[in-house]
């Protein structure tokens, strides 16, 4: 199932707008009588207005659940109880990174798997955030096969296979006990995995 109607009326919804302030800012630029600050500020908000708009056009295309995403975490829940069920409590067999960008995100590279997706393009899943980067490499710490690059000076991730390295899955459990503090039966376990 595709994203929803709302998800498409949003990027109809600001076409017309981002248009404007591109516009805007095209006479602006034009305009040689115009001050630094008023071209700054038309830049400013027709970027915002982009990000915004290419964000929901891009979304509007994604799935509003990506099945593979959700049957990834739940193979890494499952290894995680497997492991460690028996020793700790419940709360530290969490799988990190469920939000609706790392799905996007995780998306994104799964339809192009094993293809360099540029981390620009990936920066439209956020509306132009930096984080979009860290959200794509905490995916690596899930056990995800995921590599940064540079390809013709700008840097490009690729996704190459959507099985899981479950050689991470300690680390998640002692972030997992830094994160939530410790309990029964953690000290022990994080001497044994050598933390």
């Amino acid at each position: 199932m595709f994203a929803t109607a709302d998800s498409r009326s949003e990027w109809h919804g600001l076409r017309p707008v981002t248009t404007h302030a591109v516009q805007v800012l095209l006479e602006q630029l034009q305009n040689s009588e115009a001050s630094e600050q008023s071209i700054i500020d038309a830049y400013l908000y027709a970027k915002r207005l982009l990000a915004e708009s290419t964000q929901a056009l891009l979304c509007a295309g994604l799935p509003e659940r990506y099945e593979p995403f959700h049957e990834m975490r739940s193979n890494l829940r499952e290894e995680l109880k497997r492991r460690y069920g028996h020793r700790i409590d419940a709360k530290y067999l969490t799988v990190p990174y469920g939000s609706r960008v790392h799905e996007q995100l995780f998306t994104v590279l799964a339809q192009r798997l094993g293809e360099p997706v540029t981390a620009d393009y990936l920066r439209v899943v956020t509306a132009d955030s930096v984080h979009a980067e860290r959200r794509t490499r905490e995916l690596r710490e899930l056990g995800l096969r995921v590599e940064s690059k540079k390809i013709n000076s700008g840097d490009v991730y690729v996704l190459y296979s959507l099985e899981l390295d479950f050689d991470l899955v300690p680390a998640i459990i002692k972030n997992n006990i830094r994160t939530k503090g410790p309990g029964p039966g953690t000290k022990e376990l994080l001497a044994e995995l050598g933390y």
